[in-house]
């Protein structure tokens, strides 16, 4: 840095004062912001014109479809915000979009035309920061595209730490770049994760629509699915509660929860691991992939053997209390038969099915008279339960996720809204998902409005 001291007497470094230079890239740079902030305005309005009621309605369903009703409120401003910027950038009528259709209207000045074009380019993708300048310059660097930009925002500096995961659009505002709208931010933990559902859906996306490898395309048709799958894993990742005060608890107070939610993210990244796993060639299976092998009798038998030595590894983590991946899941992928040794004698088995749903009767009395509700309702809803088992005879391993579904599905018909499937996923430490999943079986088993 310089020592020369600044000609306009304050006392101050050249280098931070009054350089003519320095004010030159100052005023340059607060016209384009100025630009930015007066086109984003026209955007909003010229979006909120009656014109386009039908189609704000049409797009509502389209963004909101992907997401799990029970994690996401629709009137949330944080939704409605990034809905909107969907709404803008993303969704097409009549295969243009609303920035596309504002661009053919008058009464721009030269810099929001130029802005205009920039940010019709301008994608969602995920971005994980990578350093954090002057406590206000983000280092940020594109997960999906590779690049790296700064990003220039105070408020958001304070709140972002080093590694997190952000889905956003970033704006170019002449030399530098904005966020366009408030994002989600997930630990740098699911990185991992997060990449290979992404890939996941991309290949998918590929299979059916576009051109493979044409990552500009799949983030502008694909940004609502992008914005639910946020919302899964911030759920799957958010170890925080609330105390009955109303106090935030800390991680350490609730270590059962953590297990829990512990074992809830192995199993997903393994069912993640072990649907590639089945389709990729092995040496062990003469060139063929387990998918394949699963169709001859020799093949069959290696894969026994090989997922009897898979499940001594997983059986080893289970008795040490760490999270373990039930091979099950790959067994029913393959189509194989359980382990002899697993496979429990008729009479053994139906005495272990009784021991379970008994041990869920237990769980629905015990929530609905903590939750309150009166005995013949808590009654209602145990027989709901037995003449649902009677009928759909289900196997599990988790009581509390089919509780919740009973719980679930009696306050609904008592129209008691306060009670949601994601506060009894915390409540009985299962996934919402899987009450999701379960409520619908009563109601189609059952025949009830779901």
């Amino acid at each position: 840095m310089s020592n020369k001291k600044c000609s306009c007497g304050s006392g101050k470094s050249a280098d931070g004062c009054c350089e003519p230079g320095r004010n030159v890239i100052d005023l340059n740079e607060y016209r384009w912001r100025r630009a930015g902030r007066h086109l984003r305005r026209k955007l909003a309005e010229f979006a909120d014109n009656d014109i386009f009621i039908d189609d704000v309605e049409n797009a509502r369903e389209i963004f909101f479809d992907p997401f799990d009703p029970e994690l996401v409120d629709e009137e949330d401003d944080l939704m409605l915000e990034r809905f909107f910027e969907w709404f803008i950038f993303d969704y097409k009528i009549q295969n243009q979009t609303i920035l596309e259709y504002f661009s053919l209207a008058g009464n721009l000045v030269s810099e929001e035309r130029e802005l205009l074009e920039s940010w019709k380019k301008a994608k969602s993708s995920f971005y994980q920061v990578i350093g954090i300048e002057n406590q206000s310059m983000i280092v940020i660097e594109d997960l999906i595209r590779g690049w790296q930009v700064i990003v220039t925002d105070k408020n958001a500096a304070r709140e972002l730490e080093k590694g997190h995961i952000m889905l956003m659009r970033v704006l170019p505002v002449g030399n530098s770049y904005e966020f366009s709208t408030g994002g989600m931010v997930l630990p740098q933990e699911c990185k991992g994760y997060l990449l290979g559902r992404v890939r996941q859906d991309a290949d998918f996306y590929w299979s059916k629509f576009k051109k493979r490898g044409d990552w500009e395309q799949y983030l502008a048709d694909r940004a609502h699915v992008l914005n639910s799958l946020v919302v899964e894993l911030e759920t799957i990742w958010n170890f925080s509660s609330i105390d009955e005060e109303g106090n935030p608890k800390t991680l350490n107070s609730h270590k059962g929860h953590m297990a829990g939610m512990a074992q809830q993210v192995t199993n997903i990244f393994l069912d993640y691991f072990y649907d590639r796993w089945v389709n990729e060639p092995m040496d062990v299976l003469h060139g063929k992939t387990p998918m394949e092998a699963s169709k001859t009798k020799e093949g069959r038998e290696k894969l026994q053997t090989l997922l009897k030595e898979l499940g001594k590894i997983e059986k080893a983590r289970a008795q040490k209390g760490e999270p373990f991946y039930d091979l099950t899941r790959l067994r029913k992928k393959l189509k194989l038969p359980a382990e002899a040794s697993n496979r429990p004698a008729k009479g053994a088995k139906d005495e272990s099915l009784a021991d379970n749903y008994a041990g869920v009767t237990e769980l629905i009395r015990d929530g609905l008279k903590k939750m309150g509700y009166q005995a013949q309702q808590v009654n209602n809803a145990v027989e709901m339960w037995q003449q649902y088992s009677k009928a759909a005879r289900p196997a599990f391993r988790k009581p509390g996720a089919w509780a919740a579904a009973i719980i679930y599905a009696v306050a609904r018909l008592l129209g008691d809204e306060s009670v949601s499937q994601n506060g009894l996923a915390l409540m009985y430490n299962v996934s919402a998902s899987t009450i999701s999943a379960n409520y619908r079986s009563i109601c189609k088993t059952l025949q009830l409005e779901g």
